[in-house]
């Protein structure tokens, strides 16, 4: 799946508004919708949907310099099919310097290598299968890893995922609305995303000189005549020569809900969005920087701080 909206109809049933919303309106026909929301993180997402925006090469899938699809498959996913490989991607991390975080996404079957690769975005790569009675069922196993550059040029891989991502997304604790028809928990830690979508390299420091980098996560809903989207932060450090989870919340949702039909042949939407940032706090915990999540224009806020016995941060 990519970020179109599935298939499925969800029954409008389960379309009411919740007090989650952190902003909500009614949009007389489809070209204002946009106008409706109000955090920027759920306006980017509607316009992409929307083809109003051409698809971010999120990942890197043209490579750097001194890359190579091979090189880096037979690295980061070593003893994976590589005709299977429906993803590879490398972005330079502006945090490290002259080093390069990289994905490899990997088909599950050929069956699905080939639709993939013949029907969804070459930017994005998928997860779980909402429409499939196994709610652990990938699509695709994602590794990950980061390379530097030696005094020669060449790239080098430091660190990599020792398995692919099977780490879900808990949307119990959050003050954001929950993708609907949520499977109950699928993976380590919730719900297990639909699509991943993108780096995001922002500065997530940990403590001086080391940081975390982002991979964003989401889902997608479909309604009768509209549609929602719905995103999560992965945030990964390395740990000698591996990269291990130690962040993963909701970051960012929007339902855009089709409702009364006018005489011109536009059609009322009812809109709800709302997003969370992540800030870096001066104080410290554990040796590590505490994080906070801070609700976009609202009052919501939650702490997080490193938990040695973890290896990652948890909720104050």
């Amino acid at each position: 799946m990519n970020r179109q909206f599935a298939p499925l109809l969800v029954a409008l049933a389960t379309t009411l508004l919740t007090a989650t919303a952190q902003a909500a309106g009614t949009a007389h026909s489809l070209d204002q919708a946009a106008s409706k929301l109000k955090t920027p993180e759920a306006r980017a997402a509607f316009n992409q949907d929307m083809g109003n925006t051409p698809e971010p090469d999120g990942f890197g899938t043209h490579l750097p310099a001194g890359f190579t699809k091979q090189a880096v498959i037979a690295q980061v996913a070593p003893g994976q099919d590589a005709a299977r490989a429906v993803l590879v991607g490398v972005k330079p991390w502006p945090q490290r310097a002259n080093a390069y975080v990289a994905i490899v996404c990997v088909a599950t079957t050929d069956k699905i290598a080939k639709e993939e690769t013949e029907f969804r975005p070459a930017q994005q790569c998928d997860g779980v299968d909402s429409t499939s009675d196994n709610p652990t069922a990938s699509q695709d196993l994602v590794w990950l890893g980061v390379f530097e550059r030696g005094t020669d040029g060449a790239p080098k891989l430091i660190a990599r995922t020792e398995q692919p991502l099977d780490h879900g997304v808990d949307w119990d604790a959050t003050n954001l609305q929950a993708p609907d028809n949520l499977p109950a928990d699928s993976g380590k830690g919730g719900s297990l995303p639909e699509q991943w979508l993108r780096f995001d390299l922002a500065p997530y420091q940990l403590r001086a000189g080391d940081y975390a980098f982002g991979v964003r996560a989401g889902w997608s809903v479909s309604y009768s005549g509209g549609g929602g989207d719905f995103e999560a932060l992965y945030l990964y450090r390395i740990d000698g020569a591996a990269i291990r989870l130690v962040f993963a919340q909701p970051m960012m949702y929007y339902r855009n809900i089709a409702g009364d039909w006018h005489k011109d042949g536009t059609r009322d939407h009812d809109i709800e969005d709302g997003s969370n940032t992540l800030s870096v706090l001066p104080t410290a915990t554990n040796g590590f920087r505490d994080w906070q999540l801070r609700q976009h224009g609202g009052k919501w806020r939650k702490t997080f701080q490193w938990s040695a016995q973890d290896g990652a941060y948890v909720s104050r």
